[in-house]
């Protein structure tokens, strides 16, 4: 028993030692140190215009709406401003590298390509500098451009906020309300098809439809308006007054009802090369749509074949 007594006197005093940093918040103060912090007090409410150093994009708030204005004013995608200063507004760094350096240059903090500038409600502005990686992998400097001090920034961070005019672009060239729609008609290359809704009241799978003077399923028509509400462009949108709609090779209406009321939208494509680019009667862009995607739609307009009874089973 007597060799046992040197280690459990070494345990209790263990215990003891382990208690008393506790209460005195010893590890608490370490877990402080290393937590990460805000790089930036805003709120997202309160901003009114974003700048974008690299790619010189520049969006402002009006009425409560978003719009770009540099480099062009591209229809934006819904949410897209919001959810970039979402990323901007919860900033975190990891620790301070240097409270007052002499030489931004050595942390690429001198005139840096990427800078994030936000400014508030008030007039005030509030600018986010990144500069180069740090040497070990996963994180930026960074530092705000009114203060001098360095901070580690996480690289998951850093690189959320790198998006260029295209990443904010609303790139879906047909808009409607997939369960409002009470009708499509496809004019592509000389040929017409048609679906309609037979109870515009009902959700598109509980109706029953129409392509032509056949019967169709509401899963089956749901195929053809997924193709048509994914429909997706990946170059950026050009003007639609450069595109000559006279002789469209294609031709989409969308009729839609809400309430009992019918709206129709009218939509032309011009076939350039490999792309039809698509414009909303009334619209001031165009979107590129690969032929390829177009003649699917206008292929997947048809009654299924029935299967075979072996095969229904």
């Amino acid at each position: 028993m007597k060799r046992f007594i040197p280690t459990i006197v070494l345990v209790v005093v263990c215990i003891g030692a382990f208690w008393y940093a506790s209460t005195q918040s010893f590890f608490k103060k370490k877990d402080e140190e290393t937590a990460s912090k805000p790089l930036v007090a805003v709120k997202s409410d309160d901003v009114t215009g974003v700048k974008i150093k690299e790619g010189g994009l520049e969006f402002q708030k009006k009425d409560g709406q978003w719009a770009m204005v540099k480099p062009s004013v591209y229809p934006l995608e819904s949410n897209a401003v919001e959810g970039w200063l979402a990323g901007f507004t919860s900033l975190t760094h990891d620790g301070e590298v240097e409270a007052n350096p002499a030489d931004l240059s050595v942390f690429g903090l001198k005139d840096p390509a990427k800078e994030y500038e936000v400014t508030l409600a008030d007039g005030s502005v509030k600018t986010v500098q990144i500069g180069s990686p740090l040497p070990i992998a996963g994180h930026f400097y960074a530092k705000l451009k009114d203060a001098p001090a360095v901070y580690k920034l996480p690289e998951q961070e850093a690189t959320s906020l790198a998006k260029d005019a295209f990443g904010f672009m609303n790139k879906t060239p047909v808009k409607m309300t997939y369960n409002e729609v009470s009708g499509l008609q496809v004019d592509w290359k000389g040929a017409s098809k048609s679906i309609v809704k037979s109870e515009p009241a009902k959700t598109a799978s509980e109706s029953a439809w129409k392509l032509g003077d056949q019967e169709l399923k509401g899963s089956d028509a749901e195929t053809m308006l997924d193709k048509l509400l994914l429909m997706t462009t990946a170059v950026p949108v050009r003007p639609a007054s450069e595109l000559k709609l006279d002789a469209a090779e294609l031709k989409l209406t969308v009729k839609s009802t809400k309430d009992g009321t019918e709206s129709t939208n009218a939509y032309a494509g011009k076939v350039d090369g490999d792309n039809v680019w698509i414009v909303k009667q009334g619209d001031a862009w165009a979107y590129a749509v690969p032929t390829a995607t177009i003649q699917e739609l206008f292929d997947a307009m048809k009654v299924p074949e029935a299967k075979p009874a072996s095969e229904s089973k």
